[in-house]
Parts: structure tokens; sequence; C-alpha cells
């Protein structure tokens, strides 16, 4: 592919307001890193520091009190198509477009559109396993391995979703196994977070449903893909430490975690990198 420096330009809309949006994406210099550009000089970073809610999705804010919302999914896709540098501006809805609420489509427009897999710094080793409790049945932990893998397990109460797990190792298996899981909820929730002002652009061709009978609202695209989507999620949250995750040779291991539980963890992992060898 032939790398371009003219933006790559995607509109859609909003997954919590249903409102339009539109975003124009360009590279910038090796280690500027992802900053999401709202205009009227507002620059927010893609950093752990920035994030001012972590519930059902993340936010970053700007001492201004404007915001981005939902972009773990747009990280998720810069780590697997390997892009740490970027401008995002947007307009419109305070968030990234839902697009088919997977990281699929971001990552298949950054790879057409600037050619391949650009992340082309050392990995970095962990020097000792690091640990995240947060309760009884919320914890991460990672050891040090050969490359970046990670096991997720959930346990919902949805019979095809009960202590239900899956591996992925980023060396041997797909790309797409992670990207194009869609994002999940119940459907018995919606009417509850619409009331609250929240998914209000949620539909079937963005979100997998859960029943309560049991099924879901469209078919699985592949195997266990609720499981795949938490791992997407927290790829997507652990590149707001500034490291794309995929560099770091580790095995992480996740049990029933969410958002804020991946960001509390990530503080701790980068710490363990970023500390000097003794």
């Amino acid at each position: 592919m032939t790398m371009t420096s003219e933006a790559l330009k995607i509109e859609g809309h909003g997954l919590i307001t249903g409102l339009p949006v539109s975003v124009a994406i360009e590279p910038l210099p090796e280690g500027q890193g992802i900053v999401f550009d709202l205009g009227e000089d507002v620059l927010i970073p893609a950093r752990l520091q920035a994030i001012a809610n972590a519930d059902r999705g993340i936010t970053l804010g700007h001492p201004s009190g404007k915001h981005v919302s939902i972009v773990e999914h747009f990280l998720c896709g810069c780590a697997l198509a390997g892009f740490s540098d970027l401008r995002v501006r947007i307009d419109g809805a305070p968030e990234l477009p839902i697009l088919d609420g997977s990281a699929g489509e971001w990552f298949d427009a950054l790879t057409r559109h600037f050619g391949g897999r650009r992340e082309s710094r050392e990995s970095l080793n962990l020097r000792h396993a690091v640990f995240y409790r947060h309760n009884d049945d919320i914890c991460l932990y990672a050891l040090p391995a050969e490359h970046f893998q990670a096991t997720y397990s959930v346990n919902f109460p949805h019979p095809g979703l009960e202590n239900s797990w899956m591996h992925w190792n980023s060396q041997t298996d797909s790309t797409e196994e992670i990207a194009r899981a869609r994002t999940f909820g119940f459907v018995r929730e919606l009417p509850v977070l619409q009331a609250q002002g929240l998914a209000r652009g949620v539909s079937l061709d963005n979100t997998l449903g859960f029943t309560d009978e049991g099924g879901y609202t469209t078919p699985l695209r592949m195997e266990a893909e609720p499981v795949r989507h938490k791992i997407l999620d927290l790829l997507g949250d652990l590149t707001l430490t500034g490291i794309n995750p995929l560099r770091i040779n580790a095995h992480i291991y996740a049990f029933n975690a969410g958002h804020a539980s991946h960001t509390a963890f990530a503080r701790q992992l980068i710490e363990v990198l970023e500390a000097p060898a003794p």
C-alpha cells in the first residue's frame, strides 16, 4: 500500500447521542501520540490522565469542560493497525462514530488509507508480574511472555456466556477475530439507558443485544463474539498508556473486567514498564 498524508474522513453517528459526527484523521510525527482535536484549540490526548469517565465506555475530558466519548473502538483499531501518532479532528457529536460497533471499520479505513502497519518501535518487556484486583469477581494480571497475548473470562447471566472465556495470541491468531467483534448489551437495559439520555444511537446495525430468553438480536459473527469484544475493549483501553499494547511482551488475563478496571490495571502496568531496571 502507498502511504498518504491526506486526511482520512469518516462520517457516522454517535452511540450515546445518536447525533451525526464526522472525523478527519491525519498522521503526526512519531512521538506525538494520538490526539483528539475538538476545535477552538481544545486538544485531548489519548492518555490515562485525560479519562473523565469509564462507565460503559471511555470518555476523555479537557479542562475547558469539553469531552469526547467512546474512543476505545477507534483506539483498538489503531493498535491493531499499528498507528500510534494521529490527530483526530471531531465535528458534531462529542463522541467517535459507532460505525458497526466494532473496531473493524476503523482498522480497514486506517490500513487502506495510510498503508500497512506503521508500528516499528521496539517491543517492551515486562520485568515482573502485575496484578490488579477490584473485588472477588473482577481482576486482571499480566505475566511476562515472548509476545502479547490476552485471555479473557466472563460470567454473564446469559446461557451462552456463563463462565465463557477466549484466548487471543497476537502472533498466531487473526486480527479479524478481535477487530470484527461488536459491542453488546442486554435488550432490557436499553429503555432505562435511553431515559437517561444514553444509548440513543443503538441499533441492530451496531449492537449485539442479549435477550432474556437466552438468544441474540442478530446472529453472532463468530464464536464467543462478546468475549472477543471484551479483548477489543481491553486493547483500546490499554492504548491509553501511550504505548501500543501489542508492543508489550506479556500475557494478560482478565476476569469479568470492564473499562474502569482495564484502565486501573493499565496505570499499574505502565509503572512497571516505565520503571528503571534495578
